[in-house]
């Protein structure tokens, strides 16, 4: 069986696909358009599920909790996919943006698998 989950992200990627074509069919896009266009499509893609349910108090499959924190990491990686497009390149001191970007995206990834790691464990101990 299908779970309700499935579903909405199958509709979520049905919906980006729809929006894309639309707009480059009806509009051209300028290189910073397209980079918040990529940027929004990460988030909806990797989050928007997460979202509704979470708005929703849908917990049948994964805590609120858990969903909140997943779309806190979809939305690093978008406002980091974002800064890359847009100032990625731009110097600061010895690196660039992009390499700061990278520590960050990093740090951030790490942080999130071990605090879920460490909250799956406690919850198996309950």
């Amino acid at each position: 069986m299908v779970s309700r989950d499935t579903k909405l992200q199958i509709g979520v990627v049905s919906a980006v696909v729809l929006v894309w074509a639309l707009l480059f069919r009806a509009v051209p896009l300028g290189p910073v358009a397209s980079v918040v266009l990529v940027a929004a499509t990460y988030f909806a893609v990797l989050a928007g599920t997460h979202l509704y349910l979470a708005l929703a108090g849908d917990s049948e499959t994964l805590p609120v909790a858990a969903r909140w924190r997943y779309i806190g990491l979809a939305a690093v990686v978008a406002v980091v996919e974002l800064l890359q497009g847009t100032v990625g390149s731009t110097s600061l001191g010895s690196g660039t943006v992009a390499h700061l970007l990278g520590g960050v995206f990093g740090v951030t990834v790490v942080s999130y698998l071990v605090y879920e790691a460490r909250a799956g464990y406690l919850a198996s101990r309950q």
